[in-house]
């Protein structure tokens, strides 16, 4: 099945489904209620998750990496995963994606639609990732083949996914290169990645990732490497497909400036658990965890002059002996005995959201808003 999706500014234009053999024609520029993506959606209200984690636990070579994560996305929901490096973002992403180690245990649910995608076998995971869910992969010129030009790489895609000709999957991967902003797609298609700008790998990136109309888009540190007017492209660019398409957008990034401007929640990762999970707007005026407000001050979210700047005592922790009590005491400047006695939960905070602090009912902490 191919979705043609094209920019508000084209939906004067007639628009085709293909169904199998089927040509059903758009009318009035919108989509029966009853679909999505030309596919039968069981989502009769947004305040159903379309991804459900639960009690995620990754463990590699005997070190437990993650320890019962639980998040969950809602369609055309944009919520950003944050953390310093090592705290076990990207692996959130391949375990959602189905792609950890063979060597890896995991545990937990993680359900997409209602299916509990760690129950699926090799087959249908493949049958999911693409039609489904696809993922932005850090290094986007590590993710492209270098000796294929961009149109063969998106027309193999294509192919292997959806019952369509050669020309049709052509015609479908321009219309994506046109759609994430990239001049000549025609010429594109005939370029190798060599030849290409990163921001406009980033580009081909984000275009591949949709080309099978995705419900759910998981992006790894999508602007990183990346000039800063660049970055600003990128993330209009996630913003307006995720509210023309409906889609969902789980951005991974340690980058707190960027989920500010583009997410409406942002989930906060420290060695391995979530620490921290809450609306944008609150979590910038009035963090419920030392860890995140830790990160505020010490971002570029705030600063008016490099003097601003304040970085968080010591090193992240090793998951592989992770501190006794909470994971971030021996960081925490709030830190009390208890607190490298006893480990806490996450838990519902006051003000709303969830936190993983003892003290959360004791403290104020002050955000950059």
């Amino acid at each position: 099945m191919v979705l043609w999706l094209t920019p508000p500014e084209r939906r004067d234009v007639q628009h085709r489904f293909f169904v199998g053999e089927k040509d059903i024609r758009r009318k009035g520029g919108k989509m029966d209620s009853a679909t999505f993506n030309g596919r039968s959606s069981h989502f009769e209200s947004s305040t159903r998750s379309l991804l459900a984690i639960e009690d995620l636990n990754v463990s590699l070579g005997g070190t437990q990496l993650l320890q019962n994560v639980s998040l969950s996305l809602k369609p055309g929901e944009l919520v950003g995963l944050v953390g310093e490096s090592g705290s076990g973002k990207t692996l959130t992403g391949l375990g959602i994606m189905g792609l950890l180690p063979n060597t890896a245990t995991v545990t937990g649910t993680v359900r997409y639609d209602g299916s509990d995608l760690l129950t699926l076998d090799a087959a249908a995971l493949r049958d999911l990732r693409g039609d489904h869910i696809s993922m932005i992969f850090q290094e986007p010129r590590a993710s492209l083949h270098p000796s294929r030009t961009v149109g063969r790489q998106m027309i193999d895609v294509l192919l292997a996914h959806e019952t369509i000709t050669r020309k049709q999957a052509q015609a479908r991967a321009m219309e994506l290169l046109d759609l994430v902003g990239l001049p000549n797609p025609r010429r594109t298609m005939n370029v190798y990645t060599h030849a290409l700008s990163g921001g406009m790998c980033q580009r081909i990136l984000i275009a591949m990732a949709l080309l099978c109309n995705p419900r759910l888009l998981i992006a790894d540190e999508p602007t990183t490497a990346l000039d800063v007017t660049i970055q600003a492209q990128v993330i209009e660019l996630l913003r307006r497909l995720a509210e023309e398409f409906d889609l969902a957008v789980l951005l991974i990034t340690h980058n707190l400036g960027v989920v500010a401007s583009l997410c409406s929640r942002i989930v906060t990762m420290y060695c391995g658990q979530i620490v921290n999970d809450d609306a944008t707007d609150r979590l910038l005026t009035a963090p419920q965890h030392p860890y995140p407000a830790a990160l505020l001050k010490a971002s570029d979210v705030h600063l008016e002059s490099p003097d601003d700047w304040t970085s968080i005592a010591g090193s992240p922790a090793n998951p592989a002996r992770p501190p006794a009590g909470c994971r971030f005491h021996p960081r925490c400047p709030y830190a009390e005995l208890r607190c490298s006695e006893n480990s806490p939960i996450l838990e519902d905070a006051p003000n709303g959201g969830r936190s993983r602090c003892l003290r959360i009912d004791e403290l104020t902490l002050d955000g950059v808003a």
